[in-house]
Formats: C-alpha cells, sequence, structure tokens
C-alpha cells in the first residue's frame, strides 16, 4: 500500500485493477478520460456523506454518442423529449438502466475514487480545492500507471465542476500524473485538459451517469446501477475502506 501526503490527513492510494483485463489497452496511442462527480465538498447536515469522482477512459467515443442517439430515438416520455441532455439525478429508473447498460457494453473504462467525508480532518474541510484536486489528481495518476500512452492523455472535464479555478486545477493535475508515471525508457505523453459543456459532449453525459450510480450505491447501500458497470470498472480507490471488490 502507497501512500499520499496532504498534511493533517492520511489518503492512502488504495488502487484495485485488472491487469490481464487492462492488457488490451496497452500501447494505445490517445486516451481520453472523461471526469465528473456526484455528491459535494460541504460539511453541513444537510451535505453528502461520500464524494465520488468518476472517470470514464474512452477508446471509442462514437459507441459512447450512438447510445444517447438510440435512447432518443426510441419512445420518450414526454419530459425526456426535449431536454437538452440527459443527467443521472434527473433520469428515471428506465433511463439510468439503458444508459449504463449501453455503456457497460461499449469497450470504455471505468476509474472512480470514493471520499467518506466524515474522516476529512476539521482543518480541511474548508480547503475544498485542495482536497478535490488531490483526488482527481490521484485518480488521474493511478489511471496511467495502468495504461502504458505513447500519444495523448486528453483530460476532459465538465467545466461546471464545483467552482474549480481551472489554471491551479490543470497545472496540479498535469504534476500529479507525470510526477507517479515518468518513465525515462519512453517520451513523455502529451496531456491536454478541457473544460467543457456538458451538453455538447455525450461522453461527459455518460459519466454523470456512472458517478451518479456509483454515489447511489454507496449512499443507499443498494447495487441496482452499480451491478450494472462493475464489470466496466478497472480501478476503485476507496480511501479509508480498501477496494470494493
Amino acid at each position: 500500500m502507497s501512500e499520499g501526503k496532504l498534511e493533517g490527513i492520511r489518503f492512502p492510494n488504495l488502487v484495485f485493477c485488472i491487469p490481464s483485463l487492462l492488457a488490451h489497452k496497452e500501447n494505445t496511442n490517445a486516451v481520453k478520460i472523461f471526469i465528473d462527480e456526484s455528491g459535494d465538498l460541504g460539511f453541513t447536515e444537510r451535505s453528502s456523506k461520500y464524494f465520488v469522482v468518476a472517470a470514464l477512459i474512452v477508446y471509442d467515443h462514437l459507441a459512447i454518442h450512438r447510445c444517447f442517439k438510440k435512447i432518443r430515438q426510441n419512445r420518450l416520455k414526454k419530459k425526456y423529449r426535449d431536454i437538452p441532455e440527459f443527467k443521472f439525478n434527473n433520469s428515471g429508473k428506465e433511463i439510468k438502466e439503458r444508459v449504463l447498460k449501453c455503456i457497460a457494453k461499449t469497450d470504455a473504462d471505468i476509474a472512480y475514487c470514493v471520499l467518506r467525508k466524515d474522516q476529512v480532518h476539521p482543518h480541511l474541510r474548508d480547503k475544498h480545492a485542495i482536497v478535490y484536486n488531490y483526488l482527481i489528481g490521484s485518480l488521474v495518476s493511478n489511471i496511467t500507471q495502468h495504461i502504458l500512452v505513447f500519444g495523448n492523455i486528453d483530460i476532459i472535464v465538465d467545466k461546471s465542476l464545483n467552482g474549480i479555478q481551472r489554471d491551479a486545477f490543470d497545472q496540479y493535475l498535469v504534476y500529479r500524473t507525470f510526477e507517479r508515471n515518468h518513465d525515462t525508457r519512453f517520451e513523455s505523453p502529451v496531456i491536454t485538459i478541457e473544460h467543457v459543456d456538458s451538453c455538447t459532449d455525450p461522453c461527459i453525459q455518460a459519466v454523470d451517469f456512472i458517478a451518479g450510480a456509483l454515489h447511489h450505491y454507496y449512499r443507499t447501500n443498494d447495487d441496482t446501477y452499480f451491478q450494472i458497470i462493475d464489470g466496466r470498472i478497472k480501478v476503485a480507490n476507496d480511501y479509508f475502506e480498501g477496494p470494493q471488490k
């Protein structure tokens, strides 16, 4: 077990991965990592108990696009017909299951981390940016440790995420990725970070469903949605509690 360091709190990087399932993704020339979250980093009585960051590692973005296209082409209830984008929290059980089942049939991989907020040290509870950057930086770093990339790493983030300070976030993310994955045998990959409108990108909408399904699982202990995507999960960081598989 390795440990990340953040003053006042221990963040063990408890990583679960299946090398045999990731092997077919080695030597990938370009990897797109889409990131979204569920929950919040607040610490009031009304705040969520868990904060989940999910990543969808996409190798064929058209397959994800087709998921949403098929759903829109089928008969939808009136309330869904004219909405600009599907979101987990605003969708009914049928839509959630259809989206997740379609994603699970693609070759995309899923990675995530979950933070149990009651274990966050009090002096960090108002430092949302520090905790947020650390969680995402560690997650992306762990993903790239298990995928040998000789080309670009494109990280795509919903631009509405948590009011993050984009420049500081981008710089930290690049630093964390190189810090733990620098191998002098290979040319360093080119890392690009985009902040996009989820309305315009079905892959961001897809990872919203992934994050929502994971948060639902931890919040309610109901695995209805989790079990649909379980087979696609390749990296799981559960801080303080260990791997979920």
